[in-house]
């Protein structure tokens, strides 16, 4: 059995935190330029696999599936072959007596393996120490775990499109489904996770006001009505929440970050200071919403961030949503997706709006008052009755042709 890092000397681990430290926004910012191209390429294999299930299942040798997991198996990033086992098994998970069994090529990643290597020995001759060879092996071992949290990231996006594929909907599927990233036999996180069960508004209730640590996080919730209730302080990351009523519900100071809300009707929420990072609410209704001072950045961010998300965090998304009359005050939303949503009469002062996407977007009426609109990108929105400043208008892309009419407006007025 390998020794543990933690009976390793502390200054190895000193040193592994240091290099990782030093070379975790190069990696996000080289991992972006192929970011779609891997993700692309995650989806195209995941689509193999599901073909091969589903042949297993006419067949009638496997029947509903409860699990499909992807495990990091170390020992192969020694042997320079880093590869993930993909099983497929049924509602017994690791006790599935007969799982389908695929293993997934991650050389792509071994680059990045090879980086944090180069770091680890710049580090350790830095600090002048020597380590044998069985502990350089096992330092390397434990540093693999800031690869595959990089592999998580990349497995969660992919499944975000996957899920849609109509290879993945023909599957015979247990009314509880996950689909899992970890280390062989040991600790996972879920990407992704279905639960079709009916679920009873009352229980659903009773167990959020327990205020479990850690209960809420990576959950599916679907068709149940939360309306009208008080689930502040809550840790819901990760959490599907599928065809949810939770109008004029109170969600201060929530971790909210990767939430799904699919088909849901959220009129009058109340999300102030909530972590929205990567939460997708396109296609909602949240006429009313009140979003004040919410924190949910696209990007790198912080340091800090980056060892939340290896790959920084992903834009909020409102596509589509319905926002007439919503109150986004003091909101850090930079980057966010507004494209075709309904903003009118909206109030978005003091945010940080830097990036953000209003294609097409209807802002009638909308007030921007000390709104960040570097970058923000109007093309196609309507802007009747908006008030931008001269800055904004200069910094934002698409509000030229506002401009114009303005000033042409403007000259006319004088030369009567």
């Amino acid at each position: 059995m390998e020794k543990p890092i933690d009976e390793l000397e502390p200054q190895w681990r000193a040193i592994l935190n240091q290099a990782w430290f030093l070379i975790r926004r190069d990696w996000a910012l080289k991992f972006k330029v192929a970011q779609e191209q891997r993700i692309q390429a995650c989806i195209e294999e995941f689509r193999g696999y599901c073909r091969h299930i589903r042949q297993e299942q006419l067949q009638g040798r496997k029947g509903s599936i409860g699990y499909i997991t992807y495990s990091m198996l170390r020992t192969t990033w020694l042997e320079e072959r880093p590869a993930y086992l993909v099983e497929v098994s049924d509602a017994l998970w690791m006790l599935d007596p007969q799982p389908i069994r695929f293993e997934w090529n991650t050389s792509w990643a071994y680059s990045y393996w090879t980086d944090l290597q180069r770091q680890l020995r710049r580090e350790v001759e830095k600090q002048q120490v020597s380590l044998s060879e069985l502990e350089w092996e096992q330092v390397m071992l434990e540093a693999a775990v800031h690869i595959h949290a990089l592999v998580v990231n990349v497995v969660r996006s992919a499944m975000k499109q996957a899920v849609y594929l109509s290879e993945f909907q023909e599957l015979e599927r247990e009314e509880t489904f996950e689909i899992r990233v970890g280390e062989y036999m040991d600790h996972s996180v879920s990407v992704y996770r279905e639960d079709r069960r009916v679920m009873e508004a009352n229980e659903i209730r009773s167990w959020l006001e327990e205020k479990e640590e850690h209960a809420y996080s990576y959950q599916a919730l679907t068709q149940v009505h939360l309306s009208d209730g008080d689930y502040s302080l809550l840790d819901f990351r990760y959490t599907a929440f599928r065809r949810i009523r939770m109008e004029h519900s109170r969600l201060h100071g929530c971790v909210l970050v990767g939430t799904v809300w699919q088909e849901s009707e959220l009129n009058g929420i109340d999300l102030t200071y909530s972590l929205l990072h990567g939460a997708n609410f396109s296609g909602c209704s949240m006429k009313g919403a009140i979003l004040d001072v919410v924190m949910g950045n696209a990007g790198y961010g912080s340091d800090a961030s980056l060892d939340w998300e290896p790959l920084g965090f992903s834009s909020v998304d409102f596509t589509g949503a319905s926002l007439q009359g919503a109150r986004f005050h003091d909101a850090q939303l930079r980057g966010a997706i507004f494209q075709e949503a309904l903003l009118q009469k909206a109030s978005l002062d003091g945010a940080d709006l830097t990036d953000a996407c209003f294609v097409g977007a209807n802002v009638t009426g909308a007030s921007f008052k000390g709104t960040c609109l570097i970058g923000a990108n109007f093309t196609g929105a309507n802007v009747q009755g908006v008030i931008f400043t001269d800055e904004q208008r200069r910094e934002a892309i698409g509000l030229e042709w506002s401009t114009q009419v303005r000033n042409i407006g403007s000259k006319r007025e004088w030369l009567h």
